[in-house]
């Protein structure tokens, strides 16, 4: 035994943890890179590598980290008077902020949604390289989905032959249009999407805002400013509240408002600002007074705001008295985001975990990636990880197959029937929001806990702190509707309008992976296909009032029939040893033969597995006793 003293520790000696470091996920993470191959033709997946690795190394570059740290710490503030108590109404947000922001249009975030480069796989582009990005994002993401979602929107508009459009707002509308898909942040501009006021919250029918269309003489005796683009400002003058206004700082916004001629809401657009009377290089907001700025958990750079409309001068899209219907492309667009944003936000929370177990030690200085323990509740969220992610871009594919100016008329990867994919992406996409949502909060609580107490700080090393990103991911079930908002559109999609063809959808195109796509997985599918056809037996049972109080209940069956199909056909493809256990997994939790026999599998045997599915490495699992 030695006779020299040991050394205390101090604050600059003793022991010091190692840092971890965070890879590229385009090349650590194994669940997305397995993702992309399945779902994109080997000559895109090809083109596209070297493009999304350099953006996957782009957002973890120390500038990068600089900006994400900014925003971070220095949240927007809202300037109401200046010193001498006049009205100055300015939102002020940080650099950090605003050169994320930049460079997410630069990068073509949503841009590339609209380029078409990769035909009915261009979604699918567009969002591998938004999961990349929703780690570091600053929560630029949030205005990035509402910009895709009224370029879509405003397409459309501009693409429907029954709306009449003069020459006058067809213009203005031709140049939101491009300003909202292009790659110039001096050009490009994002958009608010404001609905929620204090009656109704996600019911749109309490809207307490109204619009009326002025006269010409109206609009001549009233301010000859013109929006920031040069274009006039609409016919109608909107007067209301709008309690929850994310991305304040948007260039434009879609909103819902009454008319005179409807007790329904209508839909409008409205550029955010306008240059002034006075001086045309200068601008001042389009009659929008913000309030306040609101006190969140999470998305803190953020700019949300409370803000009141007073004469914002604005444009009717669509038909007065059909907001909702008018809004619903907007919608859809924005959950597709959120779907990937959860993912991506669980994808990143996951990679830090994996980061920390491979320098971390314990129980007699073995890594963590070496305690069984530990590695078995990190399988547990990978698997669930990549259930989530088979998801959410099957429903990214579908919008990608739907935007197509030719649908296509043969069959295609993963949809035999050109007929099923309208129907599946109505029936999914509420499905996806939801279920990912709930899987990305769930999960990146593990993450925290799977650093122990470091899992718990703010940390300085922004690409570490995985407190912010579950913060940040509190927001996914209740933006675009709460769960179950999202239930409720759901069960309208199976008991309204076009039900049976979207049952029959559902049907088929199981049916046609199970027998096709997952035919060579070597897994006793029979479950999965009872499951299909009890869910729609139920459906068809049941009246709509059961179905809304069983909501939750038909999101997570109809999740896990996709889901489980998905992965079935993954692991068919070539074999795989881990997608085939993934698979397993997810099949064994409505199949109670195979759940009986995983429960009796020797632990070591799943221990390996669980080590498999995190790490990728064929290391052999230490099997000696805890010394706790």
């Amino acid at each position: 035994m030695s006779n020299v003293a040991p050394i205390p520790s101090s604050a600059s000696h003793g022991f010091f943890q190692a840092k971890p470091k965070l890879e590229n996920q385009f090349h650590e993470d194994s669940s997305y890179s397995r993702t992309l191959d399945f779902f994109l033709p080997t000559a895109i997946r090809q083109s596209t590598a070297g493009p999304l690795a350099q953006f996957g190394a782009k957002v973890l570059s120390p500038q990068f980290l600089l900006w994400l740290q900014n925003a971070e710490q220095q949240p927007p503030t809202l300037v109401l008077r200046n010193s001498f108590g006049s009205p100055r109404n300015e939102l002020v947000t940080s650099e950090g902020w605003r050169c994320s922001q930049d460079f997410a249009l630069r990068e073509g975030l949503v841009a590339s949604g609209y380029e078409n480069a990769h035909g009915v796989h261009t979604r699918l582009v567009q969002f591998a390289k938004i999961h990349l990005f929703c780690g570091s994002s600053s929560s630029v993401t949030c205005p990035a989905a509402m910009q895709d979602g009224a370029a879509k929107l405003i397409r459309a508009q501009l693409r429907d032959p029954s709306l009449v459009l003069d020459g006058k707002t067809r213009a203005v509308l031709e140049s939101a249009y491009k300003r909202l898909t292009s790659r110039d942040p001096s050009q490009a501009w994002t958009s608010g999407q404001w609905m929620t006021e204090r009656p109704g919250g996600s019911d749109v029918s309490a809207t307490e805002t109204r619009a009326k269309l002025l006269s010409e003489a109206e609009i001549q005796r009233g301010s000859q400013a013109v929006a920031t683009d040069g274009s006039p400002l609409g016919p109608w003058s909107v007067d209301g509240f709008k309690w929850f206004s994310s991305a304040t700082d948007a260039n434009m916004s879609v909103f819902l408002a009454k008319t005179a001629a409807s007790d329904r809401v209508s839909l409008f657009f409205a550029p955010v600002r306008r240059n002034t009377d006075c001086d045309a290089s200068l601008t001042e907001f389009n009659g929008v007074f913000p309030q306040r700025l609101k006190n969140k958990l999470g998305t803190k750079a953020l700019p949300t705001a409370e803000l009141e409309l007073k004469g914002m001068r604005a444009y009717l899209l669509g038909k007065e008295g059909s907001g909702t219907k008018e809004i619903s492309p907007v919608l859809n667009v924005t959950r597709v985001h959120n779907a990937i944003g959860s993912v991506g936000g669980l994808g990143r929370g996951l990679a830090i975990s994996r980061a920390f177990a491979r320098v971390r030690r314990a129980l007699g200085s073995r890594l963590l990636t070496d305690v069984p323990a530990h590695v078995r509740g990190m399988a547990h969220q990978h698997v669930e990880y990549r259930g989530h992610n088979m998801m959410a871009f099957f429903v990214a594919y579908l919008l990608g197959i739907t935007e197509q100016d030719e649908p296509s008329t043969k069959s295609l990867p993963l949809v035999a029937s050109p007929s099923w994919t309208s129907h599946l992406l109505r029936l999914l996409t509420p499905v996806a929001k939801a279920m990912t949502a709930l899987a990305a909060v769930d999960g990146l609580r593990f993450c925290m806990e799977s650093l122990g107490g470091l899992g718990f700080l703010e940390n300085e090393d922004v690409e570490l702190n995985v407190a912010k990103v579950f913060r940040d991911a509190n927001v996914l079930p209740i933006w675009e509707g709460t769960t179950d908002v999202m239930a409720a559109d759901t069960v309208r999609v199976l008991k309204g309008r076009g039900a049976k063809e979207v049952l029959e959808a559902l049907n088929g195109w199981t049916n046609s992976i199970i027998a096709n796509e997952a035919a060579s997985a070597g897994l006793d599918l029979k479950a999965l296909s009872t499951e299909v056809k009890l869910v729609g037996e139920w459906i068809r049972e049941k009246d709509v009032p059961e179905l809304l109080y069983r909501g939750r209940e038909l999101l997570e069956r109809l999740n896990w029939i996709v889901t489980t199909s998905l992965l079935a056909a993954d692991a068919a493809r070539d074999g795989d040893a881990v997608a085939m256990e993934v698979a397993r997994r997810w099949l064994a939790r409505r199949d109670k033969s195979l759940a009986e026999s995983l429960a009796v599998q020797p632990w070591e045997e799943r221990a390996r597995w669980d080590r498999e599915i995190v790490c990728g490495e064929g290391a052999k699992v230490e099997t000696r006793s805890s010394k706790m």
